[in-house]
């Protein structure tokens, strides 16, 4: 298994993937996206790839497998286990960031209305799981 320096956004909604890729852009991380709008799609497009993105976004709230039932399904695959993911979603419930971080993910982002204040979150987690 390799992983690439690809960043892996896992989103039902086009206009969140769209401003996700925009702070990628903004962050010099723009070249390297790719994009499911589902959690069935996700774990295919996972388990068919031979190269593992560096990273994975993932929102929480999708129609048909939800984004806990995508971290479960990842962090129980031995292959994908070891690939940081990131919660990045509009719920500002408690219980879902921690039953984000129980469930293993490496991080919790809130879905910023501001681009400037999304752009720097995304930053701020992409250097400390990338380059610690």
């Amino acid at each position: 298994m390799t992983i690439t320096e690809k960043i892996l956004i896992i989103d039902d909604n086009a206009d969140d993937i769209e401003i996700t890729k925009i702070a990628l852009e903004e962050i010099g991380r723009q070249e390297k996206v790719v994009a499911v709008t589902g959690g069935e799609e996700a774990l295919k497009h996972l388990r068919g790839e031979k190269n593992l993105p560096a990273l994975i976004l993932l929102d929480l709230k999708m129609p048909g497998m939800s984004g806990f039932d995508v971290l479960r399904e990842i962090r129980t695959d031995a292959r994908l286990k070891p690939v940081p993911v990131v919660v990045v979603t509009s719920s500002t419930l408690d219980s879902d960031k921690q039953n984000a971080h129980a469930g293993g993910a490496n991080g919790f982002l809130y879905k910023e209305v501001d681009i400037d204040r999304f752009s720097a979150a995304l930053k701020t987690s992409i250097a400390a799981l990338l380059f610690p």
